[in-house]
């Protein structure tokens, strides 16, 4: 025989993996304390009430009282860090092309090297990091969101650069339109990847990952 303890906590997991927003998902509980405790008092089971299938039955409860779902909000994320990277990407094209980067060394450490591209891609970073932290603030779980783009953008980074390179060799390092295009898609579809992963994990580690990314519906 099923507990009423552990039918509600089974139903508010599965609420959570549908990504019903707090609120919705404490009443929908509510709800079903009070069905299971009546059940109960008239002599029936929770069996009788809900069936075998506790989850099947937790979503068809959530459907039919309309409970809202927490948005993925991808294309406001995306905009969002883009808009917040784009000062450091200005920055860092003129400090490319318009000034040297070593003057006093024609040919830099590895080391060197790094060094200095880390320190351009640092304003790019921070940029889409606090974009989207300030501008995207009351979304839920946008802390966590921020915090693991923080992890995984400049994982993806240090991905696409050999992608890239490997690209550029075997196209002979032409500087075509056509083929630095897709080397800039190559890198921008790994940083969007990162960001969108960043967003789905710190929703589904707040307990609240969004079944639908085109859920307008705030929390």
């Amino acid at each position: 025989m099923l507990d009423q303890r552990d039918v509600v906590v089974i139903a508010e997991d599965e609420w959570r993996a549908m990504g019903l927003v707090a609120a919705d998902r404490t009443a929908l509980a509510d709800d079903l304390r009070m069905e299971l405790r009546a059940a109960v008092a008239d002599g029936a089971t929770p069996e009788q009430l809900i069936g075998l299938d506790i989850r099947a039955f937790a979503r068809r409860l959530a459907e039919e009282a309309g409970a809202r779902r927490v948005p993925y909000e991808f294309r406001r994320l995306l905009l969002t860090a883009l808009a917040g990277a784009a000062p450091g990407v200005v920055i860092g094209w003129i400090s490319l092309w318009y000034q040297p980067l070593f003057p006093a060394d024609p040919t830099p450490s590895t080391a060197a090297i790094v060094a200095v591209y880390a320190g351009l891609a640092l304003p790019v970073l921070a940029g889409a990091l606090g974009a989207v932290a300030i501008r995207m603030r009351g979304l839920p779980a946008i802390g966590g969101t921020v915090a693991r783009m923080a992890l995984l953008v400049p994982l993806a980074g240090l991905l696409a650069t050999p992608v890239t390179m490997g690209f550029a060799w075997l196209v002979g390092y032409s500087t075509a339109t056509p083929i630095v295009a897709i080397e800039v898609s190559i890198v921008a579809a790994l940083l969007a990847g990162a960001t969108v992963l960043a967003r789905r994990w710190a929703l589904a580690g707040a307990g609240t990952a969004a079944a639908t990314p085109t859920d307008p519906v705030p929390a």
